[in-house]
């Protein structure tokens, strides 16, 4: 297994806020022969480039004629302006380029994307000092985005091609995958792990932008930039059931904010392999806990974990019943080895216990939920053993007070070899001194990402009813069951 990569460099928007990137980024080789082979201007032979050094181009960014100027002109300004020697081959490009009323009648119209629009002309609008640096613009410009234009444009072609033959397939899909290489949320850079069902203006391109108050996908900075002008979100919606010191868990309805809850689980799937639910007819059948850090910009998504609605009516005075608590549980990669997994998972016990019901998460469980999982039963189990002091013990009961399923016990007890069988019958081995043991080697969770119950106020959820907050004298009684 590989390590995780630490923070390898630490770069700024345009809007000055530090961004940490999480992966090591390597520049990958494109296939030039799979590029669309002629410019989208009708009669341009594709050929020359307006960043002065390229003799072929395939976009109208990169277009001489587009813009109204000669490749000749242009490999000047930039053998001008950055002191290089032309190389004889362009030089001989520029002299044999045709301009594209020449060239009309010599290509085929009927490429899809052709286009007959140029540049407006601009040698009356200006001054040519000002045309001049307007140019020169232009040409760093295209000059730095060239490569990931024509990563789009491949990504397109690829996907052009498979649609026209059949139906979405396999390899429709596999075109797609792993082509966001870079999701900007807040102030941080991340690569995602797997691909996500996002629109197709989306899902092809290199990098994405988020909000991360309303997660709302976006495909350009400048966009990006405007929606955090113009968003007044400032933290997730729903109600907010816990807060302690500046972490807080927002209790999320999906019949009720079915949007925001959708683009939450599209931004789950980008680092879950298992994830399956995030289409809009799926949503409004589960709850979403979402954990915060609160500072004065707003509160900042750590993670959250979902859960499935209770279909029937919960009778409380019955016996406690098994039931997911859980459906899917999720740590964004900045925050992840800091303790805040164990975090959901004990907020989703403590909610298990006001509802007097047993929780088990929903299988099956990805490795790292596995290891967390294990890791909290560990604790919890030993936790009671070791303040436990009469002779016989039994696991249904310790499931009751635990509020952890009997099978997860079981399983937690066979990996520390705490179980055996004697006589068709199973015996927990109970030895004082082992369990201070196993219990000394394990890490204690911080105080800080421990859930207190004092800082809860929520009642469990009643058949057709939302979720709501409590306060008075029912706070007081729900703390008391914790």
């Amino acid at each position: 297994m590989k390590k995780p990569l630490a923070p390898t460099s630490s770069r700024r928007l345009k809007s000055q806020r530090s961004i940490v990137s999480w992966t090591m980024k390597r520049p990958k080789k494109v296939d030039i022969s799979n590029y669309p082979p002629v410019c989208p201007l009708v009669g341009c032979s594709g050929l020359g480039h307006i960043n002065g050094k390229d003799v072929i181009h395939i976009t109208l960014s990169g277009c001489p004629f587009y813009h109204n100027m000669s490749f000749a002109k242009w490999i000047e300004m930039c053998s001008r302006e950055e002191g290089l020697v032309i190389a004889e081959s362009v030089k001989q490009v520029a002299a044999s380029s045709e301009s594209p009323s020449k060239a009309k009648n010599k290509l085929d119209r009927s490429y899809q994307f052709k286009t007959t629009q140029r540049e407006p002309l601009l040698d009356d609008l200006a001054t040519p000092i000002e045309l001049y640096q307007f140019r020169r613009a232009q040409q760093l410009v295209v000059s730095t985005c060239e490569m990931e234009v024509r990563e789009h444009l491949l990504l397109c072609a690829r996907i052009a091609s498979y649609s026209s033959t059949s139906a979405y397939t396999e390899d429709t899909r596999s075109a797609t995958e792993q082509r966001i290489r870079s999701v900007i949320l807040g102030n941080w850079d991340i690569e995602p792990w797997y691909q996500s069902n996002y629109p197709a203006d989306l899902c092809c391109l290199p990098c994405i932008y988020i909000c991360e108050f309303c997660l709302t996908g976006m495909s350009y900075y400048v966009t990006y930039h405007r929606h955090k002008t113009k968003c007044g979100r400032t933290c997730p919606p729903g109600n907010e059931v816990y807060r302690k010191d500046n972490l807080s868990f927002f209790e999320i309805d999906g019949e009720h904010y079915q949007e925001y809850c959708q683009n939450l689980c599209l931004l789950a799937k980008l680092f879950l392999k298992q994830k399956t639910v995030w289409e809009e007819d799926q949503v409004p059948e589960f709850l979403f806990y979402v954990l915060t850090e609160t500072d004065e910009e707003g509160s900042h998504i750590i993670g959250y974990f979902s859960k499935q609605k209770p279909d029937v009516e919960i009778d409380y005075s019955a016996s406690k019943s098994v039931h997911y608590n859980l459906s899917c549980i999720l740590i964004l990669p900045p925050y992840q080895c800091r303790g805040f997994g164990r975090m959901l998972i004990e907020m989703s016990y403590t909610l298990s216990r006001l509802e007097q019901r047993i929780g088990t998460p929903e299988r099956p469980l990805s490795d790292l939920g596995v290891i967390i999982y294990r890791r909290y039963w560990r604790y919890e189990i030993l936790t009671y053993l070791s303040n436990y002091t009469d002779r016989s013990i039994n696991i249904r009961t310790m499931s009751q007070e635990l509020c952890i399923a009997i099978r997860d016990i079981v399983s937690t007890l066979l990996d520390m070899k705490m179980l055996i069988c004697h006589r068709t019958k199973y015996y927990i081995i109970n030895n004082k001194n082992d369990v201070d043991t196993l219990l000394s080697n394990m890490k204690p969770p911080s105080m800080d990402r421990r859930i207190d119950p004092s800082c809860l106020h929520w009642t469990p959820v009643q058949h057709g009813k939302s979720p709501s907050t409590t306060s008075g004298t029912s706070q007081k009684n729900l703390t008391s069951l914790v």
